[in-house]
């Protein structure tokens, strides 16, 4: 047997699956308006961005390759400097390459090292700077 559905009852349903697909269809544009704006280049962009920035390995990747160049480029500048000689120059960017691929490979260690360096000067000129307030304090006549 077929359940019978009266013309009220029947009324009420449709009215509830109205209802239903309007409430869906407010998700499915709210959705829709999300996804469109994901989609937008600027917002991509920003994503890219944002997941490089978050990523620890790659910032600390990207400042020891930074510190690398700049130590390359330094380097080749003091050594060089502005020289036209063209077997110079090629000495100078050789050297360049070196010193480049040497600090970004090895930065930890180079970063202590200068650390180390930097923390030993600091304590020279602390005691240089001790021994002359004491000099000056006993020559005083008091």
């Amino acid at each position: 047997m077929e359940p019978s559905y009266t013309v009220e009852l029947l009324r009420e349903k449709i009215q509830e699956l109205e209802i239903r697909q309007a409430d869906e269809g407010k998700v499915l544009k709210a959705q829709l308006a999300a996804t469109y704006d994901n989609l937008k280049p600027i917002n991509i962009i920003k994503s890219i961005v944002g997941d490089v920035l978050d990523s620890k390995s790659l910032r600390e990747e990207f400042v020891n390759t930074a510190a690398g160049y700049a130590t390359g480029l330094i380097t080749k500048k003091l050594i060089i400097g502005t020289s036209k000689n063209p077997t110079l120059k090629l000495f100078g960017l050789g050297i360049q390459l070196a010193m480049t691929t040497l600090i970004s490979k090895n930065y930890a260690a180079v970063k202590e090292v200068i650390a180390q360096l930097a923390g030993s000067l600091f304590t020279k000129m602390q005691e240089d700077f001790l021994l002359k307030n004491d000099q000056s304090e006993n020559e005083q006549p008091g």
